[in-house]
């Protein structure tokens, strides 16, 4: 029973650790990785495992090399920051797969990836037909992005010289019945008009499943009782 305690605090201070050198990271996905993120992450992984697995490895040895590998993490994305040669070596570069319609051979065999493999990406950007593309680019995080021809894109209003109103954003500013109202003061309204808010909306705000709010003050509610009609069911 002793060991099982033992045991249970290993794993916990030591998924505390795993998950600093995660934040330390920062907020990425995991595309976004560089080589160095990835082998930060196998290596402290394994470490908790092994120290988890087996209860001779002292939690104190776990968590030093945890924090040191955390250390070496800050250290690197300081130096990828500061300086354009090591950011070039610890990570993947930009790679033009496609140019002005024709695959380049070259930089498709510099990428590991087959003819098959680029089209599939290529449809998966709603490319159809390789001659409308003037660009495609495997980007780091693995994804590729495609210019198309000037001919090929899409018809804007700016094309056609109309005016368009400003794109509307919608933040919740209730959320299940609990009125958020950090973010009503972000729209910049003043203690009082929430105060107002409040007072005008009582009645409803705990029958409201979320209700969104754009730049203009203008309130889109979403009832929580809401039912499905079954349309698309026979």
């Amino acid at each position: 029973m002793e060991n099982l305690g033992g045991t249970a605090f290993h794993a916990i201070a030591g998924m505390l650790a795993l998950l600093f050198i995660w934040l330390v990271m920062g907020n990425r996905q995991i595309g976004e990785f560089t080589s160095f993120d990835f082998l930060v992450s196998i290596t402290a992984g394994a470490i908790l495992g092994a120290g988890i697995a087996d209860p001779r490895i002292e939690l104190s040895r776990t968590l030093v090399v945890l924090i040191i590998l955390a250390l070496m993490q800050v250290v690197i994305s300081w130096l990828t920051l500061k300086f354009r040669k090591v950011q070039r070596k610890l990570s993947y570069q930009p790679v033009v797969l496609v140019e002005n319609g024709q695959i380049i051979k070259a930089n498709l065999r510099k990428t590991k990836m087959t003819v098959e493999m680029l089209l599939g990406l290529l449809r998966d950007r709603g490319c159809f037909d390789i001659t409308e593309v003037e660009l495609a680019i495997l980007e780091p995080h693995g994804q590729v992005s495609v210019l198309k021809k000037a001919e090929f894109q899409p018809v804007t209003p700016r094309h056609l010289n109309l005016s368009v109103p400003p794109n509307r954003v919608m933040v919740p500013v209730i959320l299940e019945g609990d009125l958020q109202e950090s973010v009503l003061a972000r729209l910049g309204l003043s203690l009082q008009d929430i105060d107002n808010f409040r007072r005008q909306h009582k009645d409803k705000i705990d029958g409201v499943f979320v209700a969104f709010m754009d730049q203009d003050h203008r309130l889109y509610i979403m009832p929580a009782d809401v039912r499905e009609k079954n349309v698309f069911l026979h």
